[in-house]
């Protein structure tokens, strides 16, 4: 978690860390422990696996990863070769729209 964009893996995926992603992590310390084996997952298979949810509605286009009691939203651009992470929270707060990233950066 050094910048807001890290190098990707076999498929040069970039990431872009939305700032409030970096805040929710750095008061997670056991999630933030997690994260570069996370994203690495995500990297190699960002739309598949057991982790991963696409979502529906309003949220269309975008994945969601689960991490016990947290979830971390996130768009794969693949025109840019970016995955955009813009929304982590609680299991039952990610959705209620209080808080969190625009979609757009």
């Amino acid at each position: 978690m050094d910048s807001s964009q890290e190098s990707g893996s076999a498929f040069n995926y970039s990431v872009d860390i939305h700032n409030s992603v970096r805040r929710f992590l750095r008061r997670r310390k056991d999630l933030e422990d997690k994260w570069d084996a996370i994203v690495d997952q995500i990297q190699m298979s960002p739309r598949v696996g057991p982790h991963i949810d696409h979502l529906k509605g309003v949220w269309l286009c975008s994945y969601r990863w689960n991490e016990g009691s947290y979830r971390i939203k996130y768009e794969v651009l693949d025109d840019e070769a970016t995955l955009f992470f813009y929304d982590a929270n609680n299991r039952g707060d990610v959705y209620k729209g209080r808080r969190g990233a625009s979609r757009r950066r």
